[in-house]
């Protein structure tokens, strides 16, 4: 279970039930405080206001502790198995998902699956003990337990999204008598929802409308609305089908948008694409959840996404690029769209040692016609030239990570939800509730902060088609893509629709119902009696 392993039948806890690891996280840098705290007793982490707030910070740490590898695994699972997804320079490290060949028991499942259960584990020690801090003034408890439960939500909402129906862990586990926790069935995908939106609208009602100075990064009330919206819009499609829920979607996003709520919730879309990534701009307006990564000489624990999505040579020199984009996906921008060449790295200058032929300086650009990087001062192929691949993705602050940092030493924070999302989203959603007048202006917005062209569809079933088409052009790489397909109920078409040359000595498996949904990583379903595989695995 989550925080629980079963080994030859006895259980080993992986974090302590009575223990509560309190490492604080990094600010923007600034903000968000960090405090170095050891493993801590409940009775000392809970006797005052700051060791609560700790205990908080320690929830929003949980989303980027190490181990680093099921970072890179939650990228693969939400934006490979796809029909723009291929390999990179290096291979193909999104194998077997990114041609649906994984099984119970590929490793991806089992890391991901334990670190949204540390955080839910995390979660319910401060929601349940957060009141013995403040004894006699209970309430201000509420707004570290508000928190608490939207980071809880946002799991479970991952979770769901993931696998289906999983086990709905409510309340800290406190002993080995806990049993009805430890050994918990399977909830129903609906309970799953309605327990998500229990801890959102809690902490809606709760949170400040936004943050700054010392508390930027910690969710408000519009980063519970925006997540609120796209909660309403997955279960309004597959498997859920509560198409009721497309306006609930449109009133909640909504509250968010306009001149006026943008103000109140500080939200914006920024003027220039790639600035929401930079580094000296983390925690941007347009950024609405991120979790925070700061490496300094004392801290070398940072983000791995460059290491295995950038290009090699493209800002140290040892990336492994270990998933690509095909050029089909290159060409669906307009040449003037300034996201075409910031989200793929079709051409740059190498840096770092010489290597696979190239030196600092040499161009490196990407042919479609072989599919491979060509170094363009020895006219030869970039590294490997026995296998195709895709355009290496990009949109990260292109930084290189300081001397002598590990290879995970990058401070990209990992962005979870952008403004651009909420302004698709609910151009989606008014598409869906009939309304596609009012859904052009939306879509845009967005189209004009990239500058590509004008859309001029109309219609709902062209806005349809054109909204999707933006949210793969706008949020790709930021853990949508799968969810979206998903959703849609489009993976058949999206199988149907990729080439043998996508993959790297293997073959595509064909679609099938159960690829609608991960399985149960077969290491929970071994230790828990009460857990049953998903149709089909």
């Amino acid at each position: 279970m989550y925080l629980l392993h079963l080994t030859n039948m006895k259980i080993h806890i992986k974090i302590s039930i009575m223990l509560l690891a309190l490492a604080g996280i990094t600010s923007c840098k600034d903000n968000l405080e960090e405090s170095p705290y050891s493993s801590l007793g409940k009775d000392v982490a809970f006797q005052d206001e700051d060791g609560l707030n700790q205990a908080t910070i320690g929830v929003y740490q949980a989303w980027t502790t190490t181990d680093h590898s099921d970072i890179f695994n939650r990228f693969i699972l939400t934006e490979s198995g796809h029909r723009y997804a291929t390999a990179g320079i290096l291979g193909s490290g999104a194998d077997p998902y990114y041609r649906f060949a994984h099984t119970s028991v590929s490793g991806a499942f089992e890391s991901v699956w334990a670190r949204f259960y540390k955080i839910i584990y995390r979660a319910n020690t401060v929601i349940d003990n957060a009141k013995m801090a403040v004894p006699g003034e209970e309430e201000e408890a509420d707004p570290y337990i508000a928190e608490a439960r939207v980071l809880r939500a946002y799991a479970y909402f991952n979770l769901v999204r993931l696998f289906g129906g999983v086990p709905l862990i409510l309340k800290e586990v406190k002993s080995f008598e806990d049993k009805d926790l430890i050994f918990a069935p399977r909830a129903t995908d609906a309970e799953v929802y309605e327990a998500i939106l229990a801890d959102l609208d809690f902490a809606e009602r709760i949170l400040p409308d936004s943050r700054g100075g010392a508390e930027l990064g910690r969710v408000s009330a519009g980063t519970v609305k925006a997540l609120m919206g796209k909660v309403y819009l997955t279960m309004a499609g597959k498997p859920l089908n509560r198409t009721e829920n497309f306006q609930k979607a449109v009133e909640k996003l909504s509250e968010l948008v306009g001149a006026v709520n943008e103000e109140k919730y500080d939200m914006e879309l920024l003027p220039v694409f790639a600035d929401v990534f930079a580094l000296a701009n983390e925690r941007n307006r347009e950024i609405v959840l991120s979790f925070g990564y700061f490496v300094n000489p004392s801290n070398q624990n940072g983000n791995i996404l460059p290491f295995h999505l950038f290009p090699s040579g493209l800002v140290n020199g040892d990336e492994q690029t270990n998933y690509g984009l095909t050029y089909d996906y290159y060409k669906l921008f307009d040449k003037t769209d300034t996201r075409r060449d910031f989200t793929l790295v079709s051409r740059y200058a190498f840096t770092g040692g010489a290597r696979a032929g190239a030196e600092p300086g040499d161009s490196i650009v990407y042919d479609p016609k072989t599919s491979h990087y060509l170094n363009l001062r020895t006219k030869e192929p970039f590294s490997h030239d026995d296998f195709r691949y895709g355009i290496a993705f990009g949109k990260l602050a292109r930084e290189a990570r300081p001397a002598g940092a590990p290879v995970q030493g990058y401070s990209s924070d990992l962005i979870e939800l952008r403004f651009s999302d909420v302004l698709l989203m609910l151009a989606e959603a008014l598409v869906e509730t009939g309304k596609p007048a009012d859904a052009l202006p939306l879509l845009n917005r967005v189209r004009a902060r990239a500058k590509a062209t004008a859309s001029k569809a109309s219609g709902v079933s062209a806005l349809r088609a054109a909204v999707r088409m933006e949210r793969r052009l706008e949020l790709s790489g930021e853990f949508n893509t799968v969810f979206d397909i998903r959703r849609w109920g489009t993976l058949k078409e999206e199988i149907a629709a990729m080439s043998d040359d996508q993959i790297v000595d293997n073959v595509l498996i064909p679609y099938t119902p159960r690829l609608e949904l991960y399985p149960i990583p077969q290491s929970q379903i071994d230790a828990n009696p009460n857990l049953r595989q998903n149709d089909g695995w």
